[in-house]
Parts: C-alpha cells; sequence; structure tokens
C-alpha cells in the first residue's frame, strides 16, 4: 500500500509541471498570422500600384514636354533662315534627355538636379532660338507647342508631390508591418521620395 500512496504524489508533481510547461509555452497561431499576412501583402500591392501610376502620369507628362520640344525645333527647321549650330546641337542634347532622366527606385539627389538643370537650359536655349527665327511667328502651331512645354514645365512639382504622397503611404505601411510580412518583405522594396532626396 505505501508504494502506492509514494506513487500518487509523484504522478501528480509530473502531471502539474507538464500543465506549467504548457502555460509557459507561446504558440504562434497560424490560422490568423497567414490571412493577416496575406492581407498586408494585398495592400502594399495596392498602394504600390498607385504610387506607380503617379509615377506613370508624370514620366508619361515630362515625355510629352520632350516629344514637343523635339517637334518645336523640327518647325524651326522648316524657316528659312535661323541658327543651324544652335539647332543641331538642341537637337542631339533633346534626343538624350529620356535617357538622362532619373529612375524611379535608383534616383538620387545629383541625377534629379543634373536632369533639371539640363531640362531648364535646353528650354531655355530654345525659346531664345524660336524667338530669334523672325519666320517662326508665321507658324501657329509654334505657339501652341511653346504653351504645352511651360505647362508641363509647371506641372513637374505638382506630379512629383502626388508621387510623393503615395509612395509615402507605401513606405509608411511597409515599416508597421515588416514583421508580419517576414520574408515577404523583399517583394516589397521601400520607393525614394522627392522630398527626402531633395532636402536631404
Amino acid at each position: 500500500m505505501k508504494k502506492i500512496y509514494l506513487f500518487i504524489p509523484i504522478l501528480l508533481l509530473v502531471t502539474l509541471f507538464s500543465c506549467e510547461e504548457k502555460k509557459g509555452t507561446t504558440t504562434v497561431d497560424t490560422t490568423q498570422t497567414k490571412p493577416m499576412a496575406i492581407n498586408a501583402s494585398s495592400t502594399l500591392r495596392t498602394l504600390r500600384d498607385s504610387a506607380d501610376k503617379a509615377w506613370d502620369k508624370m514620366i508619361k507628362s515630362d515625355d510629352q514636354k520632350v516629344d514637343d520640344l523635339a517637334r518645336l525645333l523640327q518647325e524651326i527647321s522648316y524657316c528659312k533662315k535661323y541658327n543651324a549650330l544652335l539647332l543641331d546641337s538642341l537637337n542631339e542634347v533633346v534626343k538624350t534627355l529620356k535617357d538622362k532622366r532619373y529612375k524611379q527606385l535608383t534616383m538620387l539627389s545629383p541625377e534629379i538636379d543634373q536632369y533639371d538643370e539640363l531640362t531648364n537650359l535646353v528650354i531655355s536655349r530654345v525659346k531664345y532660338l524660336a524667338r530669334t527665327t523672325g519666320e517662326l511667328k508665321s507658324h501657329p502651331i509654334a505657339e501652341t507647342l511653346f504653351n504645352d512645354i511651360a505647362a508641363a514645365d509647371n506641372d513637374v512639382v505638382r506630379y512629383r508631390s502626388l508621387y510623393d504622397h503615395f509612395a509615402m503611404e507605401y513606405n509608411d505601411f511597409l515599416d508597421k508591418n515588416k514583421e508580419l510580412l517576414g520574408e515577404n518583405v523583399n517583394d516589397f522594396p521601400k520607393l525614394p521620395l522627392f522630398s527626402v532626396i531633395v532636402n536631404a
């Protein structure tokens, strides 16, 4: 009988210890975290899509500005008298503008500044060439191109601000959900912001 009584307390201790061990063990409820991670990924894709669309609008506007500069130079070439040396040099620079433009994921302050300075210089020189080509006044399309170039140039800040707005939302959400995303976080690179780069 004594052996039975000793066995019971030992059995109780083992049972109690195992219960305490279970209480101290934390388990991850994958039924909850997996859907949350999927939702986070979905939200990030939506935010990134908004940022990309804003970027595309900005680039489309800039592309049109470059195309209008090229078209204006072409119109000048139709005139009987113009500065041929300046026209040729401007044509060569305008052809390279799109290739020299900053890229969404790698843009840095120097290349943004260099592109802006080059674009401003080209616009200034094209305007000078147009003003000094007297016959261009009889080409109605020239004034339209002038206005379109000026409007696109004024829209640069607006488009960059719009892009920054969506890119910032994306970056903020990404920062807050990194742990939840786990390894999938590598699928969502942070987006550089014009406001941060220029003011750095």
